[in-house]
């Protein structure tokens, strides 16, 4: 073995077995390769921290400094890297060693653990991670709320239990998935804060003897504080379960608008059409234009699915410390779960903004399907007098002998709903052929129902005012956000560079 894997192996003695170099020193080394620039910012911090605290001496903080920063601007490449080193943090510090010689280039781990350290790298990325979901998913609001207003008038049937219920407009259903998407806008958010916090000085868990500042470190790297408890720094990851439970919530609010409108576009509903650049086809049926950008959204989305049971079965039964599962496997589908959530956001805004309504169809299918139904009774407890019960009863006898003759709702006139009232329920009905067209017009449906929330269009546009507060709220606070970290981490370089600036000798 050489001297320096002897150097950082400590007590273990010969070389690594080839079966663990094979199967998870080098897939590990290969995932954490791209997670040096949140090692090096973590390592400012610490250095320009033990230097504060007189921990190490100036020269050696300066000297440490000035070949981070080096580090800083060349990443990777400056690495010779050796897998028999266990992992980027190792082959990392050999390098400073290398060039720093052992007494310098070995303070760098001073007062510190890997496991505090990849603790708060972990919360680095991962807060990172969350900023890049929430501007997608402002950015698929914004989309939303648009197409809502331009079909604000644009009447469709709604469902429930896949039968007709009544009639909505199409900006009614989109603003209600936009209100979905900005609860779950306000998660991610809420978990912002939870992974916002540093774990540096918590050690391997047991915290350090030396006078270390963890509000320092903590404010060098942008996060809002540090984790008190040193145990549950480097052992909670309730943070990354968090985020896979936002992303599932969102993957599910995204499937149900993928499937929704997969059905309006089949050919029974043929409610909406999609362009011929986002379909697919069929090799051998000519006739076939695919959904492909409606289909993909739904599958893909199951991934995040998988990765949030991925994460919770790795934590599962382990111990409430720093463990392999806890630190490396639950974050195996993270990036990819993250990835397919974008994807979704794109490959959505495509659909949604590139579908054509058949608005004299839909409006067709709503005036016959008996989605109207309701309104005639609203109209018989308005102008006969009857309880809601006894107009629910009447009018679904109607309905009833309506739909056993193949008739449709534009067929019911006042004369029809009288004869069904007397014979099947012995009730007299005054109501006139104008009043029963006007119960079962769905426009003057949607048109009634004009209170917050409703699909009166009205309605729909005062949502849509408080659609766009909401969406510059949150474009603001994640910019701030975003801001806070591009920020610490220029005011982190600075601080560097003066104490580099500040020693007199010659240095690395």
């Amino acid at each position: 073995m050489s001297e320096k894997k002897a150097r950082m192996r400590g007590r273990l003695e010969g070389d690594t077995d080839e079966v663990i170099l094979q199967h998870i020193y080098a897939p590990k080394l290969e995932s954490e390769l791209e997670d040096m620039p949140y090692l090096t910012e973590a390592n400012l911090a610490h250095v320009i921290m033990l230097y504060r605290q007189n921990i190490i001496g100036e020269s050696d903080a300066a000297d440490l400094l000035r070949l981070l920063l080096h580090m800083d601007r060349h990443g990777t490449s400056l690495l010779d890297i050796d897998e028999g080193l266990e992992g980027l943090y190792y082959n990392y510090e050999q390098y400073l060693i290398d060039e720093l010689g052992s007494r310098t280039g070995g303070r760098l781990h001073t007062a510190r653990s890997r496991n505090d350290l990849a603790a708060t790298m972990s919360r680095m990325r991962v807060r990172d991670l969350i900023l890049d979901v929430v501007e997608g998913l402002i950015h698929f609001r914004g989309t939303l709320a648009g197409r809502a207003e331009a079909e604000i008038d644009t009447i469709i049937t709604g469902h429930t239990h896949m039968q007709p219920a009544q009639p909505i407009t199409v900006g009614h259903y989109l603003v209600g998935i936009e209100r979905a998407l900005t609860r779950a806008t306000d998660q991610f958010l809420h978990t912002y804060e939870l992974t916002n916090i540093c774990c540096l000085g918590a050690g391997a868990l047991a915290g350090t003897g030396f006078p270390i500042d963890r509000q320092l470190t903590s404010e060098l790297l942008g996060f809002d504080g540090f984790i008190e408890n040193t145990v549950d720094a480097v052992a909670a990851r309730d943070y990354l379960l968090a985020f896979f439970c936002d992303m599932a919530n969102v993957a599910t609010t995204l499937s149900r608008l993928a499937q929704d409108m997969y059905m309006w576009y089949s050919y029974e509903f043929r409610i909406i059409d999609l362009p011929d650049r986002l379909g697919g086809t069929s090799s051998i049926m000519p006739q076939k234009k695919n959904p492909v950008i409606l289909e993909s959204p739904r599958g893909r989305l199951s991934r995040v699915f998988g990765g949030l049971v991925s994460a919770l079965s790795a934590m599962k039964n382990t111990n409430y410390t720093n463990v392999t599962d806890v630190n490396s496997q639950s974050f195996q589908h993270l990036d990819d779960s993250v990835q397919q959530v974008l994807s979704s956001f794109a490959l959505l805004e495509a659909a949604v903004a590139g579908m054509q309504v058949r608005e004299e169809r839909a409006l067709r299918m709503a005036s016959s399907n008996f989605s109207t139904a309701t309104q005639l009774a609203d109209t018989l407890v308005e102008q006969e007098g009857y309880s809601f019960r006894e107009a629910h009863h009447i009018v679904g006898a109607v309905v009833h002998r309506a739909t056993s003759r193949d008739m449709e709702a534009t067929d019911v006139d006042a004369e029809f709903l009288r004869e069904v009232a007397e014979e099947k329920l012995g009730l007299s009905i005054q109501l006139s052929d104008e009043q029963v067209n006007a119960a079962l017009d769905p426009r003057q449906n949607v048109a009634a129902r004009d209170h917050p929330g409703g699909p009166a269009p009205d309605a729909v546009m005062s949502s849509l005012c408080n659609v766009r507060d909401d969406l510059t709220e949150h474009e603001t606070r994640v910019s701030s956000l975003r801001a806070r970290i591009q920020e610490a981490g220029r005011k982190l370089r600075r601080n560097a560079q003066q104490i580099v600036a500040s020693d007199d000798g010659a240095g690395w």
